[in-house]
């Protein structure tokens, strides 16, 4: 079997229940071979994987200052910075639109938004689709008010160590990351939202 203990399929790759039971995009083989072939077939997932693969000794973890990385706002034209955004709480989550789990979490990453943006809370997402023009037209489908940025070349999880698709980061008004959050599901939420109201009363 190709693609062993999937859950759901996720276009690129699997939905599988991992990081204390929450959904993420992994990919899941017994197969090595059927699994290199699938992935050299799949350019946008070889270029994801072969940077997990290398990732920097100072990945971002908790505690650690967020660190800046070159996926482009579609609005500003900017790289991301956390720097910017220093004196707001910011969730920097990444996200595709292969990834199911991903897709799910926006609605609710939106209303987070409305609901705390005047006490200082902001979204901001980076895509790692390799085409920008058909994740414009899904955003024109499915649209989010939070600011979405691009990043085809997929340097920011190479920076990040993202290891699930969709991975959160949650920053305090430092810029420090707080928590981090692999995968999503519903239970998700209520943690989240707390986490959120913790960190803007600090």
């Amino acid at each position: 079997m190709l693609l062993a203990r999937a859950i759901l399929p996720c276009q690129n790759v699997i939905l599988a229940k991992s990081y204390a039971g929450h959904n993420s995009c992994l990919l899941k083989s017994s197969n090595s071979k059927a699994l290199a072939f699938y992935i050299m077939n799949n350019p946008s997932l070889l270029a994801f994987f072969l940077l997990l693969g290398n990732v920097p000794a100072n990945a971002a973890e908790e505690g650690q200052t967020a660190p800046a990385c070159p996926a482009m706002l579609s609005e500003t034209k900017k790289s991301i910075d956390p720097n910017a955004y220093k004196g707001k709480v910011v969730l920097l989550d990444f996200w595709a639109t292969w990834c199911p789990p991903c897709i799910k979490s926006m609605p609710f990453f939106n209303d987070l938004r409305q609901e705390f943006l005047k006490e200082g809370f902001e979204v901001v997402a980076i895509n790692l689709d390799e085409d920008s023009d058909s994740v414009t037209q899904f955003l024109s489908q499915h649209p989010v008010d939070y600011p979405i940025a691009f990043d085809p070349q997929g340097e920011c999880p190479k920076i990040y160590q993202v290891k699930a698709m969709p991975s959160s980061y949650l920053l305090d008004k430092s810029g420090t990351i707080r928590k981090i959050h692999l995968g999503f599901r519903e239970d998700d939420q209520a943690r989240l939202r707390a986490q959120i109201i913790t960190l803007l009363g600090e």
